[in-house]
């Protein structure tokens, strides 16, 4: 079973390869997360370091926004994240789940993938993170 937290960065990964709606997810992958990581990998080192990696979940969080409100609703989550995890993340429990809350469940993922402690995370590392059930 996925903890809450590792369950979010299998979220993300997932979010990545698929379309904003829950008929894309099921039906059209876009790309492999892999290539949003590389995209994200500004200097070509193979790493993405806390600054890099916040860039990229800033990303996801405005693709998934759909009515670009500035926080993100259960439905716009909806078939990427279960209830009970938007719920975990949402700390202030009003539904709306902002672009900070969202980051700091985020940077809880980081930190446990970043298992040399060297304050970067590689797509290896990620990969044996999310294998961890």
């Amino acid at each position: 079973m996925l903890t809450p937290v590792r369950n979010l960065i299998v979220t993300v990964t997932l979010a990545c390869a698929v379309g904003g709606s829950l008929a894309e997810a099921q039906m059209t992958p876009r790309h492999d997360w892999r290539e949003e990581f590389r995209a994200h990998d500004l200097n070509g080192d193979g790493r993405l370091d806390r600054a890099e990696f916040q860039e990229w979940m800033v990303d996801v969080f405005f693709e998934r926004d759909q009515g670009k409100k500035g926080y993100l609703s259960i439905d716009d989550v909806r078939g990427a994240m279960t209830p009970e995890l938007f719920n975990a993340m949402n700390r202030k429990g009003n539904g709306k789940l902002a672009l900070p809350e969202f980051l700091n469940a985020l940077f809880l993922d980081f930190q446990a993938i970043d298992t040399d402690r060297d304050g970067s995370i590689t797509t290896e590392q990620i990969e044996a993170y999310i294998k961890q059930r």
